[in-house]
């Protein structure tokens, strides 16, 4: 069975995880001549306004479809501790959100020991985002972390025996992965779980992206398996991840199985469409007061969590689809005169929804709270009417 998880983030509440980093970094990274004893317990917004130059400098680089950003980045100290105080705790919810799709499905339940490979690791992410998600678990958790920087390496190690609980372990490889050593990196370990944040978009074209997203799916995954990689909400990122999958598909359709987000083993519909629109997704959350004073010193406002993703296995016991009834919702809600209209995307194809204002009524009231990511319900035509019932899964 396919269990919807609701494209929504609660309130903040790994307060845990900010407290650790805060502590982290400012013990790590705040030179001692900027120290006052005063205040060393204490993150100040004096400690903000001395980081947001990194944090700025790291936002510049990651909304510029990545391409203007320089190779081992992460060697500099000030982006370093950038990443940690802005882009962690966001990222950790994103990887959280996917991990909760896997978990909800009911897949490694009845696992002793789930072991996660997190790929592209940087300063531990991903890491910590299974760690949480299994604390309370009576699961063993082993975390293998895979990067090219000793510095994130480093870091992650650090700040994971603060904060994950002891039920998880972490061991880290230093090495810079791509096709031709992964095998002689891993030797024939395989993993339950394994994650690539924002790792993909840096390996090159599609073709050796599909060919090492091939590699760890059927030589790195047991059985029951997932590959789970997510990608920057951008239009060039998410597009060249849509092909991705496409190419996927078509180099394996009997091999791999795409679980998530898509509903269906075809090719992608929205990416034959147009050149102009991208899948993705949107988290709601409640800023924590520390992003909230970074987004006015650097001028953003990251009032929603934006990604695009796709889970991948080499078996199928999970079906693609609930039913042909069952669509995924693929863009906002477009309201103009009269009606709203919202993509939605199946092993139909790609279909634009419309529900004109008068025709609203109690079977099709779900339309109007449909968000990007639903997964939804109905059965007749794209043009909703009084008598159509639409429903959002729960």
């Amino acid at each position: 069975m396919w269990v919807q998880v609701p494209p929504a983030a609660p309130k903040f509440i790994e307060l845990m995880l900010e407290k650790t980093l805060l502590s982290y970094i400012k013990r790590t990274y705040l030179p001692k001549g900027h120290a006052n004893p005063k205040t060393a317990d204490q993150f100040t917004s004096y400690d903000i306004k001395f980081f947001a130059r990194g944090v700025a400098e790291m936002s510049a680089y990651f909304t510029s479809e990545r391409v203007h950003l320089p190779k081992n980045y992460l060697n500099k100290k000030e982006l370093r501790a950038g990443y940690l105080l802005y882009f962690v705790i966001t990222n950790f919810l994103k990887v959280k959100f996917c991990l909760n799709e896997i978990k909800a499905a009911g897949r490694f339940k009845d696992n002793k020991i789930i072991k996660f490979l997190d790929l592209g690791s940087g300063p531990g992410t991903a890491s910590f985002a299974a760690a949480d998600m299994w604390r309370d678990s009576p699961q063993t958790l082993e975390i293998t972390a895979v990067d090219q920087n000793t510095n994130s390496l480093h870091d992650a190690k650090h700040i994971f025996a603060e904060y994950a609980g002891k039920n998880a372990s972490l061991k880290t490889i230093f090495a810079n992965l791509h096709n031709k050593n992964i095998s002689y990196v891993l030797k024939r370990e395989r993993f339950d779980i394994a994650i690539a944040s924002n790792f993909f978009n840096e390996i090159g074209d599609v073709q050796k992206q599909a060919f090492l997203a091939e590699n760890v799916v059927l030589n790195h995954l047991t059985e029951n398996g997932v590959l789970i990689i997510i990608e920057p909400a951008l239009r060039w990122t998410t597009r060249n991840l849509m092909k991705l999958r496409d190419q996927i598909i078509e180099d394996r359709p009997s091999s791999l199985t795409i679980l998530a987000p898509c509903l269906h083993g075809y090719k992608c519909p929205m990416l034959r469409s147009n050149n102009r629109d991208w899948c993705h997704i949107y988290l709601e959350w409640h800023r924590p007061k520390i992003i909230e004073e970074l987004d006015k010193l650097i001028g953003n406002r990251k009032d929603y969590l934006k990604f695009s993703y796709l889970i991948i296995s080499p078996s199928c016991r999970l079906p693609i689809s609930p039913s042909p009834q069952v669509w995924r919702v693929v863009s906002a809600p477009m309201r103009s005169h009269g009606k709203i209209e919202i993509l939605l995307c199946s092993s139909k194809g790609l279909v634009r929804a419309t529900r004109l204002d008068k025709n609203a009524s109690s079977l099709n009231a779900d339309f109007d709270r449909a968000k990007r990511g639903n997964l939804v319900s109905f059965e007749g035509t794209a043009f909703i009417d009084k008598t159509t019932s639409f429903k959002v899964a729960s």
